[in-house]
């Protein structure tokens, strides 16, 4: 499985990103312009925030533009994967903009939140520019004009360290596949991402510090009609004693308008939908 590490420099980036996602649903991409001081005090201001009793002034409430909720997700109502029997290790805060959010981490984290959204719209538009024309043929407009940053989701999550006797069946995140459009994901301080091949193997994704994963999700699988795979991902607990430690991870959901055809079977609001009660219903 040959997911490819991209120069966001290079006169070729496009092209490589299309045959990563193409090949493997999964891209690294290196020299980006996202910030990584930004990145960096943002880690330091969620850290703070989880291990705070303020957290639980956040907790999740819907948001105004989808069936999506805005807020903080505590660990014992965190997800459960769809077909899996265990709550995923994990606590977790929504966050769109103009809604729910702590003042202290407004700024940074607005920031980082629209500097991720222009790079999407410009990770979409590569694909759009180097894909076969047929493979978009379908969509009602160009997929970066497609995109909402109202519906689409900043996550902060954060990954405690393991503790207690169900830690050996329960995972930090179990496998699963993104809803969405695409996804960036800043390459996170602790190692346990892992990626399943298309002969089921389990795969680590490594990336260097200041790097930033991307992937294909759900419905861009479904608007290409799976020519860009959604790849199952999970997050393995640590398997080190020095590595069971706090893993926090950022990454952006980027999701079309709502009312967006995504094929004869869904429209992104629909879908949506689908996959939010799927989960909800574990």
């Amino acid at each position: 499985m040959n997911v490819q590490t991209i120069d966001y420099r290079s006169a070729t980036a496009g092209g490589q990103l299309v045959q990563s996602l193409r090949d493997t649903g999964f891209a690294v991409l290196s020299h980006h312009p996202l910030p990584d001081d930004l990145l960096q005090r943002l880690y330091r201001q969620w850290s703070a925030f989880f291990r705070s009793e303020d957290k639980h002034r956040y907790l999740m409430r819907p948001t105004r533009h989808s069936d999506n909720t805005v807020g903080f997700v505590p660990a014992d109502v965190s997800e459960t994967a769809v077909g899996h029997p265990l709550r995923d290790l994990k606590e977790f805060y929504h966050v769109f903009p103009e809604e729910l959010l702590p003042p202290a981490l407004a700024p940074d984290t607005l920031d980082y939140l629209d500097r991720a959204f222009a790079l999407g719209v410009e990770m979409l538009d590569w694909l759009q520019a180097n894909a076969p024309t047929a493979v978009l043929a379908a969509l009602p407009d160009r997929l970066s004009s497609l995109l909402s940053k109202e519906v689409s989701l900043l996550r902060v999550l954060h990954y405690p360290p393991l503790v207690g006797p169900d830690t050996s069946v329960a995972v930090r995140a179990a496998a699963h596949e993104d809803i969405n459009l695409l996804t960036l994901l800043p390459v996170a301080e602790q190692p346990g991402l892992q990626v399943r091949d298309r002969r089921g193997r389990w795969l680590d994704v490594n990336g260097n510090r200041g790097e930033l994963i991307i992937n294909a999700g759900d419905m861009l699988c479904e608007a290409t009609d799976g020519y860009f795979p959604s790849t199952t991902h999970r997050v393995v607990n640590p398997s080190a004693a020095a590595d069971n430690v706090s893993r926090y991870a950022i990454p952006y959901f980027m999701a079309p308008r709502l009312d967006t055809v995504l094929s004869d079977r869904y429209t992104a609001g629909s879908y949506l939908s689908e996959r939010l009660q799927a989960l909800n219903r574990q």
